[in-house]
Formats: C-alpha cells, sequence, structure tokens
C-alpha cells in the first residue's frame, strides 16, 4: 500500500511583473497557435475591454469619435437603445471621420468622411457612396447599464 500515494498539486507561481492583460494575451497567443481560435478570441477579448463612453453621451441618430487603447472608433447610436462601434479610418485612404474625437458628422443614417465624402451606414459600417466600396471595420461592443464598452 506504500505504492498509492495522494497525488501532490502542482502551483506554478507568475513572475513578479507579470499583468492580467500580458497573461491572457499570452494565453491567447499559445491557443491560436493550437487552432483553439474560439477561446484565443475570447482571451483577446478580455485582455482588451474599455469602457469608452455612456449611454447618454451619444444622441439618438448621431455619431461620436473616441480615441482609446491607441485606436480610433467610432459609437453610433442608429436607433434608440441600439449602439455600435467601427474603426473609424475610412476605408478610402485612411482618414479619419472626424477632424478630431467627437461629433462625426452624419446626414440621415449615414456617417460622413471629412475628407473625401465616403459614406458610410450607421447601423452596419457598409459603405453608401462616395470614393470607397469598402465597410468600416466592426468592434465589438457591449452595454452594461449606461455603460458603453468595447473590445478589441
Amino acid at each position: 500500500m506504500d505504492n498509492c500515494q495522494p497525488a501532490k498539486a502542482q502551483v506554478t507561481a507568475v513572475p513578479a511583473g507579470i499583468t492580467r492583460r500580458a497573461a491572457l494575451t499570452a494565453f491567447a497567443a499559445a491557443l491560436a497557435t493550437v487552432g483553439l481560435t474560439s477561446l484565443s478570441e475570447s482571451a483577446y477579448a478580455a485582455a482588451k475591454t474599455y469602457n469608452i463612453c455612456k449611454t447618454t453621451d451619444i444622441r439618438v441618430g448621431s455619431a461620436r469619435m473616441f480615441s482609446i487603447g491607441g485606436r480610433s472608433i467610432v459609437v453610433t447610436q442608429p436607433k434608440r437603445g441600439v449602439f455600435r462601434a467601427f474603426a473609424a479610418e475610412c476605408t478610402h485612404q485612411g482618414a479619419t471621420l472626424s477632424r478630431r474625437p467627437g461629433s462625426v458628422r452624419t446626414s440621415g443614417s449615414v456617417m460622413i468622411c471629412p475628407e473625401h465624402g465616403a459614406r458610410f451606414d450607421t447601423t452596419s459600417g457598409e459603405a453608401k457612396g462616395g470614393p470607397t466600396t469598402q465597410a468600416l471595420g466592426k468592434i465589438k461592443l457591449t452595454v452594461s447599464g449606461t455603460q458603453v464598452r468595447v473590445s478589441f
């Protein structure tokens, strides 16, 4: 019966100076390497979620640009209680949809790039006219109470 010893749990210490974000990012990269992309996407999302604004900061039918996490992001509210987020770079030549963080010019349900007049749908980000046919990049957005959060 001497051979029946209970297994001892191994504890791996995390080196000092490693942040939660760095650990999650490394974990996501490792999962992606072995082909577990859905798990890696979840880990990346957990690593980079930002509170961007309050729901009251975006009027119905409007769009606002924010700079957060080193990126420019447009948040829209095409209908009451419906929020969307897109990359703020125009797909024509990469100009931002606003000259500075703040209001993005809209007309009805489209956002208008100030550089060359490209138009994008506030609900889907689809190109609706002007010198581009490519949609804006979508960014994951969630609403928790009155807080608008983006993940990328």
